[in-house]
């Protein structure tokens, strides 16, 4: 009995292939225990007859699960890795069938340990290796069916030079007279590329430190020899490169060669550290959304735009994006010009920031701003840079708002908050339409608001931050029944509510949870 025992338990590998000692009889014990327990108990006796006979009665004794049709296993495959997607794949036929549905890989996710295994360095211990022959049996198997690549590197640059090098020779394949039989149609769906620089290399340990470096040398000639291949590319998003600036005149020179006439979407943010111009951005003869960092576009750019197919200019700021005291605007001059040349082009203003304060740069009056939006925990709003904003948007503003909750306490008293700023952006703005507030208000400043923009359809506001009081003084312009009126709708915040709901004409309008109000953007209102 002795040897039997010791011959069932020993060492094994579990899932996330670590080493754990298993005594097969000790768990057969606790399985029988719990057993006996079980059929002690005739609630769960009756569950598991009914169960199985369930089963019987379907004739297969399979669960539902495997019954799913194939646009929701698509789904499912998608939001997970490639391992997770093997071992689910293991599951049952049906489940094997899925691993292959064209939209599971129609996005490939390209990361540190993607396709690679554990090699052993002696400066940095286990570190991620790109295994290629993983790689070669990944492309050969589903590399027909990427419609997108999305870089997001960490540490491991390697492993993405590899495997940029990898697919760009995959793609070629494609050109030859003769192409291999087995490489047919690598790659040649591909319309998305999203490449994310990890710039900032300062100690994990501290999140609000900033040491930025660029990328360049090997990886970016990999990068561009890649882009070179997409023919079909409609999709190109390089984010953080903080290149030099001989590198950045020449970033696009491939790309404009083999896809001027398919990019209809190009997003560069931070392509470097300093003023230059990019001047390619306006060449390409069907681009409609454009988003870059101000410190990339000038005169020159803003007048081959003005000849463009471009509708949405997005200038995107971002923590690694220079302080907006250190980046000029663009000139008087030149968003006249833009705007008599491309009327229907719409401008969007946009600052992101997890750490410090974001600031927007603003651009001169002729500048056709439709949306500002800041999303930073630590941006509050400020009389000098909302009544310039009103000032020279107060004719195009259509979209204003701060997201995600912030890290500051709100003023208490009525003539420390920004009830009186709010109300003057609502008076002075005809075309407002969406304005998102997450600052202490009171429920009559949100009244007034309701009441005086004009266009206004979309209202966010926090409810844990309404003071339920009509805190204005009378003003001499207000009769004394839309005094009277302000005074009872504001004494709660469900009457408030309620008239908020018969004035903008929405069914139901409620304020904002803090948890509701985190998960709300504004994108949907700007989006392209």
């Amino acid at each position: 009995m002795t040897e039997r025992r010791k011959s069932s338990a020993g060492w094994k590998m579990n899932v996330d292939d670590k080493a754990c000692y298993i005594d097969v009889e000790a768990e057969e014990q606790n399985d029988s225990e719990e057993a006996e327990a079980d059929d002690l108990n005739p609630e769960n006796r009756f569950r598991r007859t009914t169960s199985t006979d369930d089963e019987l009665a379907n004739g297969s004794g399979q669960s539902p699960w495997c019954d799913l049709p194939d646009h929701i296993m698509e789904r499912i495959f998608a939001h997970l890795s490639i391992r997770e997607r093997y071992y689910a794949s293991l599951t049952c036929f049906s489940w094997y069938q899925s691993f292959a549905l064209p939209n599971v890989w129609s996005n490939f996710l390209v990361e540190d340990e993607t396709l690679a295994r554990l090699k052993f360095n002696y400066y940095s211990g286990w570190q991620p290796v790109l295994d290629h022959s993983r790689t070669q049996n990944c492309l050969l198997s589903v590399g027909k069916l990427f419609r997108g690549l999305d870089f997001r590197p960490l540490v491991s640059f390697n492993n993405m030079y590899q495997f940029m090098t990898l697919m760009s020779w995959a793609i070629e394949q494609n050109h030859k007279q003769k192409v291999p039989r087995e490489w047919a149609g690598c790659g040649l769906r591909i319309k998305s590329l999203n490449y994310i620089f990890p710039c900032n290399m300062a100690s994990s340990e501290d999140p609000e430190s900033i040491k930025l470096f660029g990328t360049g040398g090997q990886l970016l000639a990999a990068l561009k020899r890649l882009m070179t291949n997409l023919t079909n590319l409609q999709t190109l998003k390089l984010v953080d490169l903080m290149l030099e600036r001989y590198e950045a005149n020449h970033l696009l020179d491939e790309v404009l060669e083999s896809g001027c006439l398919v990019l209809k979407r190009l997003y560069l943010i931070n392509v470097t550290m300093v003023h230059c111009p990019i001047m390619h951005i306006g060449l390409f003869l069907n681009l409609q959304v454009l988003v870059v960092s101000p410190q990339n576009i000038d005169d020159d750019v803003l007048t081959l735009l003005a000849d463009s197919r471009v509708r949405h200019l997005y200038l995107f700021q971002n923590r690694y994006t220079p302080a907006a005291i250190a980046i000029s605007p663009c000139s008087v001059r030149g968003w006249r010009l833009l705007r008599r040349d491309n009327p229907n082009l719409r401008v969007h203003l946009r600052a992101e920031s997890t750490s410090g304060a974001a600031e927007i740069l603003l651009q001169p009056e002729p500048a056709p701003v439709h949306s500002m939006i800041y999303q930073s925990p630590r941006t509050m709003i400020t009389s000098d840079k909302l009544l310039a904003a009103v000032d020279v948007y107060k004719y195009t503003l259509a979209v204003y708002g701060h997201e995600m909750l912030p890290d500051f306490t709100s003023p208490v008293e009525f003539q420390d908050r920004v009830d009186s700023l709010l109300v003057l952006m609502a008076r002075s703005c005809p075309e407002l339409a969406v304005l998102m507030i997450r600052e202490r208000i009171s429920t009559a400043t949100l009244l007034i608001i309701a009441r005086t923009a004009q266009n206004l359809h979309h209202l966010y506001v926090r409810r844990s931050q309404l003071v339920e009081e009509c805190d204005w003084p009378k003003n001499p312009d207000w009769t004394d029944e839309y005094y009277q009126w302000l005074r009872v709708s504001s004494a709660s915040v469900e009457a408030t509510e309620r008239e908020i709901s018969q004035i903008l004409e929405v069914e139901n309008w409620r304020a904002l949870s803090d948890e509701h109000y985190k998960m709300t953007s504004l994108t949907k209102h700007v989006d392209h």
